[in-house]
This record gives structure tokens, C-alpha cells and sequence, in this order.
């Protein structure tokens, strides 16, 4: 699994660019927790909580993050990882803004996840 922007397809890197600009400006902070991962990944991801011991984290085996056209990020609340979800939506907002679809918004939400729309 990758945390790096460039392993993201080009037109992505270009709306992350823009997202992490604009969370910079409404003084948002937070980390990218995942970008690229193999098939191989995301299927054992989505065994995690079915066959294999642990929470369900993944709803789907087809990913964008395997198509390198998604990433996940963790907001920052002094300098500390935060889960709470209410923490999400100003940069579900921004994201939102700049072209991304965001996973706060489906059913199941999926507030860290932004992907290209």
C-alpha cells in the first residue's frame, strides 16, 4: 500500500495538489493514509472482517485505489490522529470543491476517502 501522490494517475495528483492547497488555506491539517494499493491488497482488505479476523474496512474488491484514481486521508487535531467523523466535513467540503467525490457521502460514508469523479 502507498502514501505517495505519485503513484496516483496524473489528472489525481493535480486535484490533490488542489485539495491539499486548499486545506492549507482553511487550516486544516491532516495526513494522506493511502493512495495506490495492488489488487492483492485490497482483496485481502476486503477478507479482513469476512473470512480473516478483524473490523470490515472495505465494502468493495473493485477499488479506485487499485485504478490509482483514489486516496485516504486521516485529519489531524493537535498533531493527533482523529476518527471522529464530524472532523471530515469541512475537508469532505473542500474536497468537494475542487472536483473530488467524496466517501462521506455514500451509505455506508467513507469520510476519509476522496476519489476522482
Amino acid at each position: 500500500m502507498s502514501r505517495k501522490i505519485e503513484d496516483l494517475i496524473p489528472e489525481m495528483q493535480d486535484k490533490y495538489k488542489a485539495f491539499a492547497d486548499a486545506m492549507d488555506i482553511v487550516g486544516v491539517d491532516f495526513v494522506v493514509t493511502c493512495t495506490y494499493r495492488s489488487q492483492e491488497e485490497q482483496n485481502v482488505l476486503y477478507a479482513q472482517g469476512r473470512t480473516t479476523p478483524g473490523k470490515v474496512v472495505t465494502w468493495t474488491k473493485n477499488s479506485r485505489h487499485t485504478q490509482r484514481d483514489a486516496f485516504d486521508i486521516a485529519i489531524l487535531k493537535n498533531g493527533k490522529i482523529t476518527w471522529d467523523d464530524t472532523d471530515y466535513r469541512e475537508a469532505g467540503n473542500v474536497g468537494e470543491s475542487v472536483g473530488l467525490v467524496w466517501g462521506g457521502r455514500w451509505n455506508p460514508p467513507d469520510y476519509p476517502h476522496f476519489q476522482n469523479s
